[in-house]
């Protein structure tokens, strides 16, 4: 199966920072810590929080393409209450300019889906118990149709001319950005 060139121009830019988070925001080490998994958690209730009300203008525009953006934050929500912690304050989310930078954000979004997923199953091989957790992996086996759908949606918006390559991409990169400052713990 072929690549989208929109997908693939998406991985080629954000590829650097993606790897920067999974290396220094080490999230699957810090999720297995009982001890960091609350405020692990705070930080992706922070992220989704920021990425929902960023894209909410574009909910109409994701619905005309067949796509309907998840919203992780009521589950992040509910396990962070679990592990008894709080929230911080909310991020501020910018507003887009562009469906296509929404669909970059929500790249974003739908991609740590893809990532919390193969966590919950390493940690589930190992025995870790997964309390607070649900959200790794809300969608389960339909993750992957999932996924499809929304290429699928933002193939769509560029083939309609509702949405470009480069204003995906910026989106993307900001969306990392975000995730980076929010992820990565501050230098000590």
């Amino acid at each position: 199966m072929a690549v989208s060139p929109v997908l693939q121009a998406l991985r080629t830019a954000t590829a650097d920072i993606h790897t920067k988070i999974e290396t220094e925001a080490d999230v699957e080490r810090r999720l297995r810590d009982l001890e960091e998994r609350p405020g692990m958690t705070v930080r992706f209730l922070a992220l989704h929080t920021a990425v929902e009300a960023a894209i909410a203008p574009w909910r109409g525009s994701f619905a005309e393409d067949g796509y309907d953006p998840d919203s992780r934050s009521p589950l992040i929500r509910e396990g962070l209450k679990s592990l008894g912690g709080t929230p911080d304050d909310a991020e501020p989310a910018p507003a887009l300019p562009s469906y296509g930078e929404a669909i970059g954000w929500v790249y974003v979004a739908e991609g740590s889906m893809l990532g919390g997923r193969v966590m919950r199953k390493a940690m589930v091989r190992d025995s870790i118990p997964l309390t607070g957790l649900e959200f790794l992996d809300p969608w389960g086996d339909e993750t992957g149709s999932r996924w499809r759908a929304f290429i699928h949606a933002m193939e769509s918006a560029c083939a309609s001319g509702r949405a470009t390559q480069d204003d995906i991409v910026k989106g993307g990169e900001d969306a990392f950005d975000l995730a980076f400052r929010i992820l990565v713990p501050p230098a000590r």
